[in-house]
């Protein structure tokens, strides 16, 4: 958590990539397990959680990993996850078919699910908290993105 604790350190980490925008989104979510599980799934989104930046050029992702014992608890926190810097992945904007975003449970406004469908038939299927105390820079540029693709 500490390599991206701050916007400095997120926006260097995007920046070693080539991975700003004009438009930079910075913030984290967590694998929706409900949504995507089995040995196929672990091998195609080989990750627990995403530190993003969506930019007018597309998204811009780094993998994160959690600890051996994420899978008791049933919404993960990014701030118990590290970072996986090998592993950055880009959806260039032309090949995003759909991005969602929708209440994770009928009574909790507190938590989003996220849906983003490539043109290559590829879905990943996250969640994030509105606020994330851990991460300074999550709740403004995740409300932005909440407002931008936003679905009832």
């Amino acid at each position: 958590m500490e390599e991206f604790n701050n916007i400095e350190k997120v926006k260097a980490l995007f920046a070693s990539v080539n991975g700003l925008g004009n438009e930079n989104l910075f913030f984290v979510a967590c694998q929706d397990k409900e949504k995507v599980s089995g040995a196929a799934a672990g091998m195609e989104y080989p990750y627990d959680g995403l530190l993003i930046n969506a930019t007018e050029k597309g998204l811009v992702m780094f993998y994160l990993k959690a600890g051996a014992f994420s899978g008791m608890v049933s919404l993960a926190s990014p701030s118990k996850m590290s970072l996986d810097k090998e592993n950055c992945i880009f959806i260039p904007a032309e090949n995003i078919d759909k991005i969602t975003v929708k209440k994770f449970a009928l009574l909790n406004s507190k938590v989003k699910r996220i849906s983003i469908d490539t043109r290559d038939g590829k879905s990943h299927k996250l969640y994030a908290r509105v606020d994330e105390k851990d991460f300074p820079y999550h709740k403004d540029n995740f409300n932005a993105f909440i407002e931008k693709y936003a679905t009832a």
